[in-house]
């Protein structure tokens, strides 16, 4: 299973590899863009302007479900934590039920003697 899900990132990595070189390839004309707090405008390929903006895009997409992801580990965490103690509390309980089934039955074994 881990081949193919390796092998099927491999083929879509290729494919969008081709398709962007294509598109730069046949994209070589100038655009200018213009961002509005500034006067000067930046002349780019219009492939650069393009690939550029699709690059930004996946970079904020990952950084948010990267920080998403954290937000679930450390409450996974904090659950594994509270699992532990409830764990140990569990534990301890039964020790003392057992303890306290093993002096009841000695108590009656002694009262049962002394009749």
């Amino acid at each position: 299973m881990r081949f193919i899900g390796r092998f099927l990132w491999l083929v879509i990595t290729v494919v969008t590899v081709i398709i962007s070189m294509a598109f730069a390839a046949s994209n070589d004309s100038e655009v200018a863009l213009h961002l509005w707090p500034f006067e000067t405008g930046l002349s780019l390929p219009v492939w650069f302007a393009v690939l550029g903006a699709l690059g930004a895009g996946i970079v904020t997409g990952g950084l948010i479900v990267w920080l998403s992801t954290i937000a679930i580990r450390t409450r996974n965490w904090h659950m594994q934590r509270k699992l532990k103690k409830m764990e140990k509390r569990m534990n301890d309980a039964e020790v003392r039920l057992v303890d306290a089934e093993t002096q009841s039955s000695n108590d009656f074994v002694l009262t049962s003697a002394k009749k």
